[in-house]
């Protein structure tokens, strides 16, 4: 097949995509911003409130995790208005839309890691005296919060990705940028393998960030070394082939 790569039109139109890859990142912070506050307030109420209470809630976390990101964005952008007559601009319905989606995933993260915490460790400091703020602060965070990173992080992660949708309502965001290059060049193949390699060092980078931020608040006893040598012995068990058993 005669086909020649053309990556130097990727690279002559690369400020296109570092625009995107700016708006990327603006709406990937507000997401995980407001999706942890959302997930940590449904966590709270779900597991403090009676299950009458609870109930909105639980629908909320069923609903945003049962359908397509990119039907809520549609619906939130050209439904909402109809039903409640509030006009929002595109970047205020992506991010609500982005946050309650992010949000209902987290709350899940956040209730395991609270309720993994052991009822033990609970009791004990409420034998010593420990008031209810303070067995949460300083026994319940300190265990459920190193639990909660590898999760948390996964969300993240799929957070950075679920902005490539906000394309459909015309943000300039990564993914629009490129199409726009498409769209004048006719060349696809290189566009998008660029823009996927961007999405992957976005993602790996939140990645090895979450992955410093469980090292750095590990609670328990680990060895003195550093984090990247750490990291290295992570990535060599990682890729390890180990034998299965006698063929």
């Amino acid at each position: 097949m005669d086909f020649e790569f053309r990556f130097d039109i990727v690279w002559n139109n690369m400020s296109l995509l570092l625009e995107g890859v700016q708006t990327t990142i603006l709406l990937s912070l507000l997401t995980m911003i407001l999706g942890t506050i959302i997930g940590l307030f449904v966590a709270i109420v779900r597991l403090r409130a009676r299950k009458i209470f609870a109930l909105p809630l639980i629908i909320y976390v069923e609903v945003f995790r049962g359908t397509p990101g990119l039907i809520q964005i549609v619906w939130i952008y050209y439904c909402l208005p109809i039903v409640t007559g509030l006009q929002l601009d595109a970047l205020t319905s992506l991010v609500i839309a982005m946050a309650l989606n992010v949000g209902s995933y987290l709350s899940e993260v956040f209730r395991a890691g609270i309720q993994g915490v052991n009822k033990g460790h609970i009791e004990a400091a409420a034998a010593l005296g420990f008031k209810p703020g303070q067995i949460t602060r300083r026994v319940v965070v300190p265990q459920a919060a190193y639990r909660m990173i590898p999760a948390i992080g996964n969300v993240f992660v799929s957070a950075i990705k679920l902005s490539s949708l906000c394309s459909v309502l015309g943000m300039s965001e990564l993914m629009y940028q490129g199409q726009i290059i498409i769209a004048n060049f006719f060349r696809p193949i290189e566009v998008f393998t660029v823009v996927a390699i961007i999405y992957l060092i976005m993602a790996y980078t939140t990645s090895l960030f979450m992955m410093y931020l469980e090292w750095k608040l590990a609670w328990i006893k680990r060895e003195k070394v550093s984090f990247w040598e750490k990291f290295k012995q992570i990535s060599q068990s990682a890729f390890q082939i180990k034998p299965q058993g006698d063929v």
